[in-house]
């Protein structure tokens, strides 16, 4: 199986996912055979079989690529462990293939890779008073019927390339939009455009989104009563319930149906409260590629909050609280956390340097 071709010198990087390849393929069984002690695997047309402690695709080989200059932000690891499952098969399949040319033909589509994409996610909780809002990189955008029509018109142009029937194709996109009116019309979208393999497109949209909506919870709490029950979300993340309940004994039935959550209203009103707040310059560092020490620690503080403010157990929120705030707050040396903790909400409670103390 190896590979001794003149040619330029190969990297470091297809020497080792090489050697990985083929140390696992030294392992396999082709074709697969059936072992208590060996897994069973499908790929590409090819069976084969592994020892239970093997890792498919290989940990070295995978950890190479995700160390590359922006894979892990194009690419998920599914994406990944396809194309390393794809020249193992081939490893495995045809000894004299060329294997490190492989490699390099592979390394070379990656590094070229560029594929733009709009995400839509559905977020509950929120409701949009006739406006759009970026917060961080994200827009929440009412799903009204211009929004749900023009993403229906891309679906439908990628449907057209389909090898489906004519009839086919007027089913699909009418199966489509009506998917589309029910999950989308009438509710709060957010969008998010990425340069990502669509895996990790969508990933990456759902953490930009849960970190606008972080700051989101912060203001909820800043601007409504404490014990206000108001609650956002991606769809399914933290939703608006309703709590069904019955009481029976032998001479009665008691019932109890309680809504659990409320939505946020996003007015003009709640955008002026959360600019006085700062809201928005915590917004502009997150969509920035690099932050300072202080905004990191504010971002991951304000995320610990929105945690927080997500539980049902008390004691879970008190703990969060506490993390939240610890992350705003060095601990001296000699000195317990919750000295720290204690220490830092005093100074920034504080009026002055005397009452801080």
């Amino acid at each position: 199986m190896s590979n001794k071709s003149k040619g330029p010198p190969l990297s470091r990087e297809v020497e080792k996912i090489a050697k990985s390849l083929r140390d696992l393929a030294s392992k396999a069984d082709f074709p697969a055979t059936s072992s208590k002690n060996s897994s069973r695997y499908f790929r590409d047309g090819i069976a084969f079989s592994l020892p239970e402690y093997a890792i498919f695709p290989p940990e070295d080989a995978l950890s190479v690529l995700l160390a590359r200059s922006n894979y892990k932000v194009r690419f998920s690891m599914q994406f990944l462990c396809k194309k390393l499952s794809s020249l193992f098969c081939c490893c495995l399949s045809d000894p004299h293939c060329q294997l490190e040319h492989g490699i390099q033909l592979l390394l070379a589509e990656l590094d070229c890779f560029s594929q733009e994409r709009r995400v839509f996610i559905r977020v509950e909780g929120v409701v949009l008073v006739g406006m759009c809002v970026d917060i961080g990189r994200v827009r929440l955008c009412p799903g009204d019927q211009h929004l749900v029509e023009e993403i229906a018109v891309a679906a439908d142009r990628v449907i057209d390339l389909t090898l489906a029937s004519e009839e086919g194709k007027t089913a699909l996109k009418k199966e489509d939009r009506k998917r589309l009116n029910e999950r989308m019309k009438g509710a709060c979208i957010a969008m998010i455009q990425l340069n990502a393999e669509p895996v990790r497109a969508i990933e990456r949209a759902k953490e930009e989104v849960r970190r606008s909506l972080d700051l989101l919870r912060l203001g909820i709490k800043a601007t409504h009563r404490l014990q206000d029950d108001i609650r956002i979300g991606i769809a399914g993340d933290h939703p608006l319930a309703v709590v069904e309940a019955v009481a029976l004994s032998d001479s009665s039935i008691n019932t109890e149906v309680k809504r659990v959550g409320f939505p946020l209203r996003i007015d003009a009103s709640f955008l002026n409260n959360l600019e006085q707040l700062g809201i928005f310059r915590v917004s502009e560092a997150l969509v920035r590629n690099r932050c300072t020490n202080l905004e990191e620690a504010i971002i991951t503080s304000v995320h610990w909050f929105s945690v927080a403010t997500c539980q049902d157990d008390k004691s879970n929120t008190f703990l969060l609280l506490v993390v939240s705030l610890e992350t705003l707050f060095k601990q001296a040396e000699g000195t317990s956390i919750a000295s720290a903790v204690a220490e830092g909400a005093s100074f920034l409670l504080g009026q002055t340097k005397e009452s801080s103390d």
